[in-house]
């Protein structure tokens, strides 16, 4: 997109979100980076070499209230990635019902409400809407079950969306990346698997250039590629036993 490029950035306190927007703000574009940690947000506003520029605004997923006075608060609007999520990395049983609704309406019911409370500005505008979703929900991931529940409702949401959308100029994509080292994968349950994340200031570039050629879907990595190819080829229950078994390792178990 263009220097002037006008896009909100969710889940831009840590990680991905972050660094998309310094990488954005770097190439002369506006971000206004959305997340709960305010000192966080006023940190990123003031970080040195950057040629654009990042408005903080607090946003809170787990609030439908404030995300429709968030969507109320914008006159126009080029774009959004949709980065912001969270996880529960366990057995199912280990999860109580209150972590379980929350990480959904982090993961699916927000974003779901943030597109529909933004779309008439994003329609005005021809804008984009770009889906940060994972590789996880592509293929089975036992030990975040519920997590790559919501990432596969995203990743078909995203792709119908994309072919509703495309009437009113409005262009869809949905990103998957893998493990990602990040504050998010900063726990003991991903501690033996460290090895297989992959920087963030790698995945943002890659995430910038989807979001710049808008492709239907986009696997960054060879490795998720062919994660992704086995999702196609191979039955889906052969998957996740063997990502059962390379998980229960990595755990101890």
């Amino acid at each position: 997109m263009t220097d002037s490029s006008n896009i909100i950035i969710t889940g831009a306190t840590s990680g991905l979100g972050r660094e998309m927007a310094l990488q954005f703000a770097a190439q002369g574009g506006h971000v206004m980076a959305c997340g709960r940690r305010e000192d966080r947000l006023a940190e990123l506003q003031t970080t040195t070499e950057i040629n654009g520029t990042i408005t903080p605004h607090r946003l809170d997923l787990s609030s439908p209230e404030n995300i429709t006075e968030f969507c109320d608060s914008f006159d126009s609007l080029d774009g959004i990635i949709l980065n912001a999520g969270v996880t529960f990395a366990d057995r199912f049983d280990a999860s109580e019902d209150a972590e379980n609704m929350n990480l959904i309406q982090t993961n699916v019911a927000a974003n779901l409400q943030l597109i529909r409370g933004l779309l008439p500005l994003l329609k005005a505008s021809q804008g984009r809407i770009l889906i940060i979703a994972s590789v996880g929900g592509l293929t089975p991931l036992p030990y975040q079950a519920v997590y790559a529940g919501t990432k596969a409702f995203m990743i078909n949401f995203g792709l119908s969306l994309r072919e509703e959308l495309k009437h009113d100029g409005v262009k869809v994509s949905v990103f998957a990346p893998g493990g990602i080292k990040t504050e998010m994968t900063d726990i003991p349950e991903m501690k033996a698997l460290e090895k297989d994340l992959a920087p963030v200031e790698d995945v943002a570039r890659a995430a910038l250039k989807a979001f710049e050629k808008m492709p239907a879907l986009c696997v960054p990595g060879t490795q998720n590629k062919l994660i992704a190819l086995a999702g196609k080829l191979l039955p889906r229950h052969v998957i996740a036993a063997q990502a059962e078994r390379i998980y229960r390792k990595a755990r101890g178990g």
